[in-house]
């Protein structure tokens, strides 16, 4: 369920922190394969931006791999890398089928989606991003979304919604093929399309550029959404004593990135455009960073709760692993908060 930025795309193959040949030597490295390079992945970014791999000893080389998640996790697999990051539902269905997969943190805890309207839209529907949820759902009857792929994440999210707006998921609402989010804006621009489903900074542009605007915030406004992990950090099983290590050092830094997040938002997201995104509306990037600082407030933590809002959630969107999970039967096997633990309590 992620969606990739229009100014992510640069970003696709991102090479190893650069560091003195002598110090490398004396660092270990850790390979991190990204299913999509999106923003919502934003431990990771901090991470890079502000080095926090560094003080734990560590050379990072983090790469978005051509395929997406399916791709990682057949990466992480045959060893090529060392960690996923990836939403969860693709490792389940892995796991499903058999492979040997555990989450190790959570990057992401809020699902990060919003559901941008065009004010075209608004008028015609009579209603307001002010107005009480239900009726800004209700008011999506007849709304032509505009998506990426059909039956894809961005279909199910928009299916979703209308649902959770007491309408017909499925004939309620249409939706296009459009393409990329640049494609998306466009058509919205041009009036072809009412609505999407996208994370930041999509909903930012649209209202900077007096498009559209953001309706709902799907993890603020659902208690469902607000808390489960949903881009995690995927380890392969067994997990030897040396790649406990080194999961636990990667660990302590996405923390560290995390609280940098929390703490100084603005600088860590001054450090994010100008490093890897310098094309950017630096507004864009800390309107985002901004908006999904509260998915890191956990600081990588998972419970029992959260895995069932999760397993539920993609229940819910049409998500069939061809095997049930069960939340709390499956800690430390599907999933595990010891690495964060460990981390908490140095």
């Amino acid at each position: 369920m992620r969606v990739t930025m229009k100014w992510a795309r640069a970003a696709t193959v991102a090479a190893a922190i650069a560091l003195p040949p002598s110090l490398a030597e004396a660092q270990q490295a850790v390979r991190i394969g990204l299913g999509a390079p999106t923003l919502s992945f934003l431990p990771v970014w901090s991470g890079r931006a502000l080095d926090t791999f560094k003080p734990q000893g560590l050379t990072a080389t983090i790469a978005a791999l051509p395929g997406g998640d399916a791709s990682a996790l057949a990466a992480l697999d045959a060893g090529d890398i060392d960690l996923a990051a990836v939403g969860p539902d693709s490792m389940l269905r892995a796991v499903a089928k058999g492979q040997p997969f555990e989450i190790v943190y959570s990057l992401m805890s809020k699902v990060t989606l919003q559901l941008v309207v065009s004010k075209d839209f608004l008028e015609r529907a009579g209603v307001k991003p002010t107005d009480p949820l239900p009726k800004r759902l209700a008011a999506l009857k007849g709304a032509t979304f505009g998506a990426t792929a059909l039956a894809g994440a961005q279909e199910a999210a928009a299916r979703w919604l209308a649902g959770q707006g007491g309408l017909d998921a499925k004939n309620d609402i249409k939706v296009a093929q459009v393409g990329s989010p640049i494609a998306i804006q466009a058509a919205l621009e041009a009036k072809r399309i009412d609505a999407f489903v996208l994370s930041p900074p999509e909903g930012f542009l649209a209202e900077k550029a007096g498009t559209g605007l953001v309706l709902v915030s799907m993890g603020d406004e659902f208690p469902l959404l607000a808390k489960q992990p949903y881009l995690v950090l995927v380890a392969k099983k067994p997990i030897s004593p040396g790649a406990s290590e080194l999961i636990q050092k990667t660990v302590n830094a996405m923390q560290a990135a995390s609280a940098a997040v929390l703490d100084k938002p603005a600088e860590t997201a001054d450090a994010i455009q100008k490093q890897f995104f310098a094309k950017a509306d630096p507004q864009a990037i800390a309107s985002a960073v901004k908006s999904m600082s509260s998915g890191v407030a956990g600081r990588g933590a998972i419970d029992v709760d959260g895995m069932k809002n999760a397993l539920t959630f993609n229940k819910e969107v049409g998500n069939n692993f061809g095997k049930e999970f069960d939340a709390a039967a499956t800690k430390d096997d599907l999933w595990t908060n010891s690495f964060v633990d460990a981390a908490k309590a140095k």
